[in-house]
């Protein structure tokens, strides 16, 4: 079964394997991370959980956000409840409207979801169908890749570039007649690391006009407004890009579930037939986002906890002689020296969910970014199970 961002509880993944499977051994345990991914000839992603659901002092493997959603969410919420009995309707025009002036685009270019997972399934059915090809790089996110070979597709992953960054130069060249859509995700997951918004931009001028460009932007909010790439003018061009954006990360909805895709209309319509959309969103958790996504204070306060207890990881890990990969989301990927099996039991032991991976063969760490007290708890942790 895939992780994805609806059913991380359940079992790990065995996600890629494409060119073959590399033993790890001691030594290799202090490669640096771009020797460990550039080949990323064999990825498998673990997350240990018991029989019975632990307690955690501090749960860093769902990449949720620690200080929960915006006291003007609750607000919301509560006035809402009444309404609890109809479904939404009307009431989608105004966030619609919130997000089309933020974006520059129109409301048809939007169409909301329980998340960002009812989009990914969207994608996956309707570009896999008959075979199609969807075009990546790996280490990435696997929802939708996992979901396109179920539906018969294929999926052409190359490597991510030294810098732990989709090569888009590569993906640029290796277009075929039979890639269907070609999918980034940015900031990318495991990783952390993003791309230039000049860099993106000129990369889906040149490659929408041929096949539809797939961005994953699920923690997009934790760059500062003004290092976001604002693709949305070249969807109001005309462009075939499918922006898609969840509410789980940043405002804190992992549990709430709202997010939305922009798009061509026509592209829109054709993703609807597969998922309920819109239909599945309910009236509360709207009016909660409506409020959410208003409240820039919130979202800042946010940012800087994030930041500030990321730095402070970063930091400890350093000193302990750990290379962590440059993140700008609310994660932080690193190799580590023993296996991970042993390693996420015993951190599990210590109270501390984590998720592992192994990468072309590497052990890594992925860690979700909580408070500073539980980040405080995953480093104290850390040191007792790596000695």
């Amino acid at each position: 079964m895939s992780l994805s961002r609806r059913n991380w509880l359940k079992a790990s993944s065995l996600f890629t394997a494409t060119l073959g499977l590399s033993r790890w051994t001691t030594s290799q345990a202090t490669a640096k991370p771009a020797q460990a991914l550039a080949a990323d000839a064999f990825t498998k992603e673990h997350m240990v959980m018991p029989p019975s659901t632990p307690k955690l002092r501090a749960r860093l493997l769902a990449n949720e956000n620690p200080l929960g959603i915006a006291p003007s969410a609750k607000k919301a919420i509560i006035e809402s409840a009444s309404s609890g009995n109809r479904y939404a309707w009307s009431e989608f025009g105004p966030l619609k409207k919130l997000i089309a002036d933020k974006e520059g685009i129109k409301p048809e270019h939007i169409m909301m979801s329980p998340g960002s997972s009812d989009m990914l399934l969207a994608a996956a059915e309707h570009f896999a169908k008959g075979g199609g090809t969807i075009l990546t790089c790996r280490p990435t996110y696997e929802d939708l890749l996992k979901k396109s070979t179920l539906f018969g597709g294929s999926v052409k992953a190359l490597p991510l570039t030294k810098e732990y960054k989709f090569d888009l130069p590569a993906i640029q060249a290796a277009l075929t007649p039979d890639v269907k859509l070609v999918y980034i995700v940015n900031p990318n997951n495991p990783t952390g690391t993003i791309l230039s918004p000049a860099e993106l931009e000129a990369f889906c001028r040149a490659v929408a006009p041929k096949v539809p460009v797939f961005i994953d932007e699920a923690y997009i909010d934790f760059l500062s407004p003004a290092d976001r790439p604002m693709l949305g003018k070249l969807v109001a061009e005309g462009l075939n890009i499918i922006q898609a954006r969840t509410f789980s990360k940043i405002h804190g909805f992992a549990g709430l579930r709202l997010g939305y895709a922009i798009a061509q209309p026509a592209m829109l319509e054709a993703m609807h037939q597969y998922i309920g959309a819109e239909h599945d969103v309910s009236i509360t958790t709207l009016m909660a986002g409506t409020a959410s996504y208003q409240d820039q204070a919130w979202q800042d306060y946010c940012r800087a906890e994030n930041a500030k207890a990321r730095d402070f990881t970063v930091k400890a890990l350093t000193e302990m002689g750990y290379e962590v990969i440059p993140s700008y989301a609310n994660f932080m990927l690193f190799p580590i020296r023993m296996k991970t099996k042993a390693f996420s039991e015993q951190m599990m032991a210590q109270g501390i969910g984590i998720q592992t991976r192994d990468i072309d063969g590497q052990p890594f760490c992925r860690v979700s970014i909580g408070t500073m007290e539980e980040m405080g708890m995953f480093v104290d942790s850390f040191k007792k199970v790596v000695g």
